[in-house]
């Protein structure tokens, strides 16, 4: 029998106190990368010392890139700023013509999830997002040649078909990299680049309308620069992320062989490894039937009902509140600023009292004040209202981040992650028709129902609170009952099981 490969530890980078064990893995069909990586590290099987996971937590944060979330969101903005630059009379939209524009995109988005899932599997994952980040870009900056409605639509359609890997991507990357509870933090600073494309997005376009949209000889419209610049910086952005991001662990330059090994450690307890290629039909049916998969899509169907009071009709509300085209876009700037500051604030607290749901909730409250703010005052108050409305993306992170941490096996993930974006995308293409032309400008009856719907999403993360500690609780039962009897399979962590099927699976509440 071949003898399993001892690594020999770099006294900086392990603790010598407990003592280091071995074990040979044997590969399984249909198993996680992480037990191959086991395999060529030797099986290693050891204790951090805490000062080297900091180290090495730094390192990986210093090499996953936050920057695609910004690009995201501010693409998904531009064509509210586009909307108080000239589209609408540059290309001859009328009537309920532009909330069509707007919803397109999710159409796309919604057509092309299921097929993505596939191909998320099957090729490198940072390649594969590389590429999409890269043609939407492309597509983006095609905007600006549009001239009639159908162009707009043409192009929103298949930008929405590009953007359809980003989520469930984003989902797969957190849990490769992160601990269960280093992931609702780093999930929350990467939306608060969302927060930071607000404010970004808000201040060029106010330059650009200011400048551009008054200058009668320019040869672009502003709207056309605005496309064009963001859509230009995307697609570079793209091309950089292609040599920058790492598919997994597995094949990082910037770690070392006996860093990876030792990463394989920080996140086995999450009971998930790395990542499998192999694509199983029971984990779709798993994930179909599991309550928590549709307690998930709630949230982000109806959560993202209103989203379009942050994207698509931002300036168009603001601007209906009394404001001007030029105020409304360096109005919308603070919204950023408060959706930085709740979503590092609330994720920071979850992370440090492991009480993600709690402070989700928390962060729900002053959006349901604003809500009724916006919906039953104008001018100064119903601004201060949008404002605080910035709370409810906490609900967005915290729910990705519990795909991410509590729903294992890697089809199942990934179709829980695509059923999500379907929600999403439902969701966002119901958002811009809730504004109709008839109730401009207060736009009353889609105030009415963000008020209802905030209250219908607070309520079911106080079910899934429930439905999670209800199963930990089972299974901290059975493992009791079961006494000396209850035996573990050797690196059952890296076999692919589904949280379901792994009875040593605990969810983050």
């Amino acid at each position: 029998m071949q003898e399993p490969v001892r690594i020999d530890s770099n006294p900086e980078l392990v603790d010598k106190s407990p003592p280091t064990i071995t074990h040979h893995v044997s590969p399984k069909t249909g198993a996680d990368a992480a037990l191959e990586l086991l395999q060529e590290t030797g099986g290693l099987h050891q204790t951090l010392d805490p000062s080297v996971n900091r180290r090495l937590v730094r390192r990986i944060d210093t090499h996953i890139m936050p920057l695609i979330y910004f690009l995201q969101y501010i693409d998904k903005t531009a064509i509210s700023y586009a909307s108080v630059t000239g589209i609408t009379e540059s290309t001859g939209l009328q009537g309920n013509e532009f909330n069509w524009v707007a919803s397109i995109f999710f159409f796309g988005q919604l057509a092309f999830e299921f097929p993505t899932i596939r191909l998320i599997q099957l090729f490198p994952l940072a390649k594969y997002a590389s590429v999409n980040v890269t043609l939407w870009g492309a597509t983006l900056a095609c905007l600006a040649a549009c001239k009639n409605y159908a162009g707009l639509l043409a192009c929103r359609f298949f930008l929405g078909v590009l953007e359809a890997a980003i989520v469930p991507a984003w989902v797969l990357f957190t849990s490769q990299w992160y601990t269960k509870e280093e992931q609702a933090f780093r999930v929350g600073i990467w939306f608060s680049t969302c927060g930071a494309a607000q404010m970004f997005g808000g201040f060029f376009a106010y330059g650009v309308a200011t400048r551009v949209g008054k200058d009668p000889n320019a040869a672009l419209k502003g709207w056309q620069v605005i496309f064009l610049f963001l859509g230009l910086f995307t697609a570079l952005i793209g091309i950089v992320f292609w040599f920058i991001m790492p598919d997994s662990p597995a094949v990082a330059r910037f770690l070392d062989k006996e860093q990876k090994g030792l990463h394989l450690e920080r996140i086995r307890h999450n009971e998930q490894g790395i990542g499998s290629k192999t694509f199983k039909w029971d984990q779709v049916k798993e994930a179909l039937t599991d309550t928590m998969t549709w307690l998930y899509a709630f949230w982000i169907f109806a959560g993202n009902i209103p989203n379009s009071i942050a994207t698509s009709f931002g300036n168009i509300l603001v601007k209906g509140m009394g404001f001007t085209n030029e105020e409304s876009l360096l109005l919308v700037t603070p919204l950023g600023a408060w959706e930085i500051v709740a979503l590092i604030g609330l994720t920071y607290g979850a992370m440090k009292t492991k009480q993600r749901l709690y402070f989700c909730i928390a962060g729900h409250i002053p959006a349901i004040v604003g809500a009724v703010l916006m919906a039953t005052t104008e001018r100064v108050p119903a601004l201060v209202g949008y404002y605080t409305s910035g709370g409810v993306p906490i609900g967005w992170t915290t729910i990705l981040g519990l795909q991410s941490s509590n729903v294992a096996g890697s089809t199942k993930k990934v179709t829980v992650a695509c059923i999500g974006t379907i929600a999403y995308t439902v969701g966002n293409i119901i958002s811009p028709q809730t504004f109709q032309s008839r109730d401009a400008p207060r736009y009353l009856p889609a105030k009415i129902s963000i008020c209802i719907i905030y209250v219908l999403i607070t309520l079911d993360l106080v079910v899934m609170r429930w439905v999670l500690r209800r199963r930990n609780k089972q299974r901290d039962q059975e493992k009791l009952a079961q006494g000396n009897t209850y035996k573990l399979e050797e690196n059952h962590e890296f076999l692919d099981l589904t949280d379901l099927q792994n009875r040593e699976f605990r969810y983050e509440v």
